[in-house]
């Protein structure tokens, strides 16, 4: 995640992907003052410092770069803050590097831009690229290319899937059951972040049929969604559901240290116009962000283009976690109130430490749950108190 600063007291924002640079860019060349860039990064385990693209954008740009080298302890001094700011637990972990660039940000200017629903705009997700080679995968096989699937074919789709190197391990999840089911049930299953969840959670005591029905009513919604393509459907889930728990992490994150984030790809009449664009433009052969980067070709550099290994804002929770944190979160999860939680077995999450994948979200997940249960819902009496006196 970087940040550019324009003026005395405000700045425009870019992460590594295309949409977020291109928010920098087009910002910069409006105003000439105080071009500032700010940006996170982890080097202490290959594959998670992505600074040189931001670098790249901020040479075009003419910005001077300041970096953030977010550390494990970074996380232990800094897990409580972020919780207290979030208000509830939230399913991923980038809330953590967005609170420390903020911090880092904060320092220098009082408003940023970012780039956030550019993806859902347009197409940037990875999931909408796995999504389509399994149905295109089975489209050939059968002979038909419908339902969606008409947007790209197995031909055209191919020559895109290096872009799916590292995720290899969402690919054999997603794959491991339900394969070439019906899309609702598919997507759902590329959105769902518990798969990997079993003796974890106690899910007889939670209705999780009942949330894929609210999925699959918002997903199906043909009064919302009237094109058939299967782009359209998963896009419009994104913006509806999804989009808006980013966008409050990202402002309780930038808050939390007095930063405002403003998102202009948002603003009304562009995503209004935006929803109009039919998907074999946005998603021309299962190109991520195609429209985009055909328009702004002549601005965007030449690396972010022809990226092929966006990865957003990884962070290196398994290796910090089965090395210099695992006595800090082994701690946590040990204690007797953590062990008597209702839904969750802290035994068995410390036991499957070892088993999660490189980018699984469900260690993230159920500790951002407990720390919440320690912060807020463990202190509901004393809270009480307070209100009645």
């Amino acid at each position: 995640m970087s940040i550019c600063g324009l003026m005395s007291r405000s700045a425009a924002t870019f992460r590594e992907g295309s949409t977020s640079s291109l928010v920098a860019l087009l910002a910069s060349s409006h105003d000439h003052r105080n071009r500032l860039a700010f940006h996170g990064r982890f080097t202490e385990y290959p594959g998670y410092d992505e600074s040189h693209y931001a670098q790249e954008v901020a040479n075009r740009a003419d910005m001077t770069v300041h970096i953030a080298d977010i550390t494990a302890e970074d996380f232990r001094r800094s897990l409580n803050d972020v919780i207290y700011h979030l208000d509830f637990p939230v399913a991923g972990p980038g809330s953590f590097p967005q609170f420390m660039v903020s911090a880092l940000a904060a320092k220098h200017v009082k408003v940023v831009l970012g780039g956030q629903g550019g993806d859902e705009l347009l197409g940037g997700y990875a999931r909408y690229l796995v999504a389509y080679f399994e149905q295109c995968i089975k489209a050939a096989m059968d002979g038909t290319y419908r339902e969606g699937n008409y947007v790209v074919t197995i031909e055209s789709i191919v020559p895109n899937l290096g872009l799916l190197r590292e995720y290899k391990p969402m690919i054999k999840e997603f794959w491991r059951e339900g394969l070439f089911d019906d899309l609702d049930k598919r997507y759902f299953r590329l959105v769902d972040r518990s798969t990997d969840m079993v003796g974890e959670v106690d899910w007889k005591s939670l209705d999780k049929p009942r949330v894929f029905e609210a999925f699959r009513e918002i997903f199906n919604n043909k009064d919302n969604v009237r094109k058939e393509a299967y782009f359209d459907k998963m896009t419009h889930f994104d913006f509806k559901c999804l989009l808006p728990a980013l966008l409050q992490v990202e402002d309780r994150m930038s808050m939390a240290h007095g930063l405002e984030s403003r998102v202009p790809l948002l603003d009304h009449p562009l995503v209004e116009f935006l929803a109009t664009v039919p998907a074999d433009v946005k998603f021309k052969g299962g190109q991520m962000k195609q429209l985009m980067k055909t328009v702004y070709r002549d601005i965007l550099p030449e690396g972010i283009l022809k990226r092929r290994d966006k990865m957003g804002f990884p962070v290196p929770l398994k290796e910090w976690f089965e090395g210099t944190l695992q006595e800090f979160v082994t701690d946590i999860f040990d204690q007797q109130r953590a062990r008597q939680r209702d839904h969750f077995n802290s035994g068995v999450v410390l036991a499957n430490f070892q088993s999660a994948s490189r980018f699984s979200r469900k260690t993230w997940g159920l500790l951002s749950l407990e720390l919440w249960h320690q912060r807020f819902h463990d202190r509901a009496a004393e809270f009480r108190a307070m209100v009645r006196s």
